[in-house]
C-alpha cells in the first residue's frame, strides 16, 4: 500500500476508504482492509481511513463495484480497493500435525505410503485450532 501511494503521489491523509475483498475469510486476519491500512500502527499508516472487508467468490469485482458506487454517490473521493486470496493456503482447522499429515497424504504415491501415514494419526491430531 505504501508503494502504491508513493507511485501515484496520493497523500495518505486523503484516502477516505480502504475496501478489500476475499473469497475465504481468514480467522486470524478477519479484516484484511484494516490490516493493510494500519500496517501495525506504523508512522504514516492509514488508520484514519475507514476499512471495509468483503467476502464473496467474486471478491475483486464486488469491492470495485462498491467503491465506484461510493464515489458516484459523492460519499468519498479517494478509495484504495483490492483483493486477496487464501485459496493457495485454505485454512484447515486441525492441529498442525494433522494438517501436515493430510498434505503429505495427498502427495503419497503408493497404498503402502498412504497406510503408513494414516497409521501415525493419533487422537490429539483431531483437536481443532483455537484462535484468540
Amino acid at each position: 500500500l505504501r508503494g502504491l501511494l508513493t507511485r501515484t503521489s496520493v497523500p495518505r491523509d486523503v484516502v477516505d476508504y480502504i475496501v478489500y475483498g476475499t473469497v475465504i475469510q481468514e480467522v486470524k486476519t478477519s479484516n484484511v482492509a484494516r490490516e493493510v491500512g494500519s500496517v501495525q500502527h506504523s508512522p504514516g499508516s492509514l488508520i484514519s481511513a475507514t476499512a471495509l472487508n468483503m467476502t464473496d467468490p467474486c471478491y475483486k469485482m464486488i469491492s470495485h463495484y462498491y467503491w465506484v458506487g461510493m464515489i458516484a454517490a459523492g460519499q468519498c473521493d479517494v478509495v484504495v480497493a483490492g483483493g486477496v486470496e487464501l485459496m493457495s493456503d485454505v485454512p484447515i482447522r486441525h492441529s498442525r500435525k494433522m494438517r501436515k499429515t493430510m498434505l503429505t497424504l495427498n502427495r503419497a504415491k503408493t497404498l503402502g505410503q498412504k497406510l503408513s501415514l494414516i497409521s501415525k494419526i493419533r487422537p490429539d491430531y483431531f483437536a481443532p485450532e483455537v484462535f484468540f
